[in-house]
Protein backbone atom coordinates (compact mmCIF):
# COMPACT_ATOMS: atom_id res chain seq x y z
CA UNK A 1 0.00 0.00 0.00
CA UNK A 2 1.32 3.56 -1.04
CA UNK A 3 1.96 5.75 2.42
CA UNK A 4 0.09 8.93 3.11
CA UNK A 5 3.02 11.08 3.15
CA UNK A 6 5.47 11.24 0.20
CA UNK A 7 8.62 13.79 -0.14
CA UNK A 8 8.29 16.27 -3.18
CA UNK A 9 11.41 18.23 -2.37
CA UNK A 10 14.86 18.63 -0.38
CA UNK A 11 17.30 20.61 0.01
CA UNK A 12 20.82 21.01 1.95
CA UNK A 13 19.47 24.14 3.47
CA UNK A 14 19.08 23.79 7.59
CA UNK A 15 15.30 25.56 7.52
CA UNK A 16 12.22 23.72 8.86
CA UNK A 17 9.85 21.27 6.66
CA UNK A 18 6.84 22.17 5.12
CA UNK A 19 3.59 19.49 4.51
CA UNK A 20 1.24 20.50 1.80
CA UNK A 21 -2.54 18.90 2.02
CA UNK A 22 -4.42 19.00 -1.54
CA UNK A 23 -7.61 20.77 -1.90
CA UNK A 24 -10.97 18.88 -2.37
CA UNK A 25 -10.10 16.97 -5.85
CA UNK A 26 -6.45 17.90 -5.45
CA UNK A 27 -3.84 15.51 -6.59
CA UNK A 28 -0.30 15.59 -5.20
CA UNK A 29 1.29 15.61 -8.48
CA UNK A 30 -0.59 19.19 -8.55
CA UNK A 31 1.95 20.00 -6.21
CA UNK A 32 4.94 19.18 -7.50
CA UNK A 33 5.90 22.42 -8.98
CA UNK A 34 5.12 24.24 -6.30
CA UNK A 35 7.49 22.20 -3.97
CA UNK A 36 10.27 21.98 -6.27
CA UNK A 37 10.59 25.80 -6.77
CA UNK A 38 10.48 25.88 -2.58
CA UNK A 39 14.00 25.32 -2.04
CA UNK A 40 13.13 23.27 0.92
CA UNK A 41 12.20 19.92 2.45
CA UNK A 42 8.34 19.59 0.99
CA UNK A 43 6.26 16.67 1.99
CA UNK A 44 3.00 15.82 0.83
CA UNK A 45 0.09 14.01 0.97
CA UNK A 46 -2.23 11.54 -1.74
CA UNK A 47 -5.46 10.91 -0.82
CA UNK A 48 -6.57 7.38 -0.67
CA UNK A 49 -8.68 6.84 -4.32
CA UNK A 50 -6.01 9.91 -5.73
CA UNK A 51 -3.48 9.82 -8.36
CA UNK A 52 -0.97 7.23 -7.43
CA UNK A 53 -3.28 5.57 -4.99
CA UNK A 54 -6.38 5.05 -6.94
CA UNK A 55 -6.80 1.66 -6.49
CA UNK A 56 -7.14 2.23 -2.88
CA UNK A 57 -10.92 2.49 -1.34
CA UNK A 58 -10.97 6.39 -0.31
CA UNK A 59 -11.62 7.86 2.74
CA UNK A 60 -14.58 7.92 4.27
CA UNK A 61 -14.55 11.18 5.99
CA UNK A 62 -12.07 14.02 6.52
CA UNK A 63 -11.29 12.80 9.83
CA UNK A 64 -10.34 9.35 8.63
CA UNK A 65 -8.20 11.48 6.35
CA UNK A 66 -6.31 12.92 9.44
CA UNK A 67 -6.27 9.94 11.39
CA UNK A 68 -4.18 8.12 8.59
CA UNK A 69 -1.71 10.97 8.19
CA UNK A 70 -1.20 11.20 12.01
CA UNK A 71 -0.29 7.22 12.38
CA UNK A 72 2.31 8.40 9.62
CA UNK A 73 3.89 11.20 11.25
CA UNK A 74 5.05 11.65 15.05
CA UNK A 75 3.91 14.58 16.82
CA UNK A 76 8.24 16.57 17.27
CA UNK A 77 8.04 16.06 13.36
CA UNK A 78 4.59 17.42 13.28
CA UNK A 79 4.92 19.84 15.97
CA UNK A 80 8.30 21.99 14.25
CA UNK A 81 6.67 21.47 10.25
CA UNK A 82 4.59 24.32 8.72
CA UNK A 83 0.99 22.81 7.40
CA UNK A 84 0.30 24.67 4.54
CA UNK A 85 -4.02 22.88 3.80
CA UNK A 86 -5.29 24.44 0.64
CA UNK A 87 -8.81 24.05 0.57
CA UNK A 88 -10.04 20.74 2.30
CA UNK A 89 -6.59 20.08 3.29
CA UNK A 90 -7.10 22.80 5.93
CA UNK A 91 -9.11 20.84 7.57
CA UNK A 92 -6.95 17.43 7.57
CA UNK A 93 -4.64 19.75 9.53
CA UNK A 94 -6.90 20.98 11.92
CA UNK A 95 -8.38 17.20 12.33
CA UNK A 96 -4.63 15.84 12.21
CA UNK A 97 -3.31 18.24 15.14
CA UNK A 98 -5.95 16.78 17.26
CA UNK A 99 -5.36 13.38 17.17
CA UNK A 100 -1.66 14.22 17.70
CA UNK A 101 -2.76 16.63 20.37
CA UNK A 102 -0.29 18.90 18.91
CA UNK A 103 0.07 21.56 17.16
CA UNK A 104 2.41 22.43 13.56
CA UNK A 105 4.92 24.35 13.92
CA UNK A 106 2.63 26.69 11.82
CA UNK A 107 -0.47 26.88 10.05
CA UNK A 108 -1.27 28.61 6.50
CA UNK A 109 -4.63 27.75 5.13
CA UNK A 110 -5.13 28.68 1.47
CA UNK A 111 -8.52 29.92 0.00
CA UNK A 112 -11.11 27.82 3.24
CA UNK A 113 -13.73 29.14 4.90
CA UNK A 114 -13.11 29.30 8.69
CA UNK A 115 -14.99 26.48 10.31
CA UNK A 116 -17.41 28.99 11.84
CA UNK A 117 -18.12 30.14 8.56
CA UNK A 118 -18.97 27.21 6.69
CA UNK A 119 -22.06 25.80 5.11
CA UNK A 120 -22.04 22.08 5.86
CA UNK A 121 -24.22 20.91 2.97
CA UNK A 122 -24.19 23.48 0.42
CA UNK A 123 -23.22 21.59 -2.51
CA UNK A 124 -24.85 18.37 -1.64
CA UNK A 125 -27.06 18.61 -4.39
CA UNK A 126 -24.47 19.47 -6.98
CA UNK A 127 -24.17 17.12 -9.90
CA UNK A 128 -20.66 17.08 -12.66
CA UNK A 129 -22.63 19.22 -14.90
CA UNK A 130 -23.12 22.27 -11.97
CA UNK A 131 -19.63 21.50 -10.64
CA UNK A 132 -18.09 21.52 -14.20
CA UNK A 133 -19.58 25.19 -14.56
CA UNK A 134 -17.69 26.08 -11.30
CA UNK A 135 -14.85 24.72 -13.13
CA UNK A 136 -15.24 26.85 -15.81
CA UNK A 137 -15.60 30.33 -13.59
CA UNK A 138 -13.18 29.71 -11.14
CA UNK A 139 -10.04 27.96 -13.05
CA UNK A 140 -9.68 25.58 -10.22
CA UNK A 141 -5.81 24.39 -10.90
CA UNK A 142 -6.12 21.15 -9.54
CA UNK A 143 -8.15 20.27 -13.08
CA UNK A 144 -6.46 22.97 -15.19
CA UNK A 145 -4.49 20.32 -17.02
CA UNK A 146 -7.87 17.74 -17.88
CA UNK A 147 -9.90 19.90 -19.82
CA UNK A 148 -8.20 18.41 -22.99
CA UNK A 149 -9.76 15.06 -22.33
CA UNK A 150 -13.16 14.23 -21.48
CA UNK A 151 -12.29 10.82 -19.80
CA UNK A 152 -9.76 13.22 -17.94
CA UNK A 153 -12.45 15.42 -17.08
CA UNK A 154 -15.11 13.01 -16.13
CA UNK A 155 -12.07 11.26 -13.26
CA UNK A 156 -11.48 14.98 -11.99
CA UNK A 157 -14.85 16.07 -11.69
CA UNK A 158 -15.56 12.49 -9.68
CA UNK A 159 -12.55 13.14 -7.23
CA UNK A 160 -13.87 16.66 -6.81
CA UNK A 161 -17.84 15.38 -6.27
CA UNK A 162 -16.38 12.51 -3.99
CA UNK A 163 -14.15 15.20 -1.97
CA UNK A 164 -16.79 17.72 -1.54
CA UNK A 165 -19.13 14.77 0.14
CA UNK A 166 -16.42 14.57 2.79
CA UNK A 167 -16.62 17.91 2.95
CA UNK A 168 -20.73 18.27 2.94
CA UNK A 169 -20.85 15.87 6.34
CA UNK A 170 -17.73 17.27 8.16
CA UNK A 171 -19.00 19.08 10.89
CA UNK A 172 -15.90 21.07 11.64
CA UNK A 173 -13.05 20.46 14.40
CA UNK A 174 -13.63 20.56 17.88
CA UNK A 175 -13.72 24.46 19.14
CA UNK A 176 -10.28 24.25 20.62
CA UNK A 177 -7.61 26.72 19.34
CA UNK A 178 -4.05 25.48 17.93
CA UNK A 179 -1.03 27.03 20.38
CA UNK A 180 0.75 28.09 16.90
CA UNK A 181 1.12 30.77 14.34
CA UNK A 182 -1.90 30.83 11.71
CA UNK A 183 -2.22 32.71 8.43
CA UNK A 184 -4.85 32.89 5.96
CA UNK A 185 -4.78 33.28 2.32
CA UNK A 186 -7.41 33.78 -0.18
CA UNK A 187 -8.11 35.20 -3.67
CA UNK A 188 -9.53 38.66 -4.36
CA UNK A 189 -11.88 36.67 -6.62
CA UNK A 190 -12.81 33.50 -5.00
CA UNK A 191 -16.71 32.83 -5.64
CA UNK A 192 -16.68 30.82 -2.43
CA UNK A 193 -16.31 33.66 -0.04
CA UNK A 194 -19.09 36.64 -0.13
CA UNK A 195 -18.49 39.78 -1.31
CA UNK A 196 -17.05 41.89 1.75
CA UNK A 197 -16.51 38.76 3.71
CA UNK A 198 -13.85 38.77 6.22
CA UNK A 199 -13.22 35.43 5.34
CA UNK A 200 -8.79 35.51 6.34
CA UNK A 201 -10.07 37.06 9.83
CA UNK A 202 -12.33 34.49 10.98
CA UNK A 203 -9.28 32.04 10.98
CA UNK A 204 -7.97 33.95 14.01
CA UNK A 205 -10.14 32.81 16.72
CA UNK A 206 -8.41 29.22 16.02
CA UNK A 207 -4.76 30.19 16.97
CA UNK A 208 -3.85 31.38 21.08
CA UNK A 209 -0.67 32.77 19.10
CA UNK A 210 0.01 35.05 16.00
CA UNK A 211 -2.11 35.59 13.62
CA UNK A 212 -2.02 36.86 9.55
CA UNK A 213 -4.40 37.50 7.08
CA UNK A 214 -3.86 38.00 3.62
CA UNK A 215 -5.93 38.43 0.22
CA UNK A 216 -4.57 38.08 -3.20
CA UNK A 217 -4.89 38.28 -6.42
CA UNK A 218 -6.63 35.55 -8.21
CA UNK A 219 -9.24 32.96 -8.12
CA UNK A 220 -10.26 30.24 -5.90
CA UNK A 221 -6.62 28.45 -5.90
CA UNK A 222 -5.01 31.10 -8.01
CA UNK A 223 -2.11 30.76 -5.87
CA UNK A 224 -1.38 27.28 -7.54
CA UNK A 225 -1.38 28.52 -10.92
CA UNK A 226 1.96 28.23 -13.28
CA UNK A 227 4.52 30.62 -13.05
CA UNK A 228 3.57 31.49 -9.13
CA UNK A 229 5.44 29.26 -7.73
CA UNK A 230 8.21 31.91 -6.62
CA UNK A 231 5.40 34.64 -5.35
CA UNK A 232 3.80 31.78 -3.46
CA UNK A 233 6.82 30.70 -1.36
CA UNK A 234 7.91 34.20 -1.10
CA UNK A 235 4.46 35.25 0.85
CA UNK A 236 5.02 32.11 2.86
CA UNK A 237 8.34 33.27 3.89
CA UNK A 238 7.32 36.36 4.51
CA UNK A 239 4.43 35.32 6.45
CA UNK A 240 6.97 33.19 8.61
CA UNK A 241 9.24 36.43 9.62
CA UNK A 242 6.63 38.11 10.71
CA UNK A 243 5.07 35.44 13.06
CA UNK A 244 9.10 35.58 14.58
CA UNK A 245 8.64 39.57 15.29
CA UNK A 246 5.62 41.29 14.25
CA UNK A 247 2.39 41.62 16.24
CA UNK A 248 -0.71 39.84 15.03
CA UNK A 249 -2.31 41.66 11.95
CA UNK A 250 -5.08 41.27 9.14
CA UNK A 251 -4.59 42.74 5.63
Amino acid sequence: MTTTLVPLSTSDGHGGDYLLLPPAGGLLGTLGPLAAASDADVWGVEYPGHGERLAETPAASVEELAARLADETTTEWFSRAVVIGFGMGAFVAMETARRLDAAPGALVVVDACAPQRRSPGKNAKAGASAMGRVFGRTGLTPVAGYRDSPESWEYALDLLLGDLQLLNAYRGPARTRLACPIAAIRGTDDPAFASGDDATGGWRMWTSGPFVGRVVPGGHLGVLETGREGEFWARIRRLEAAFLGVEPEVA
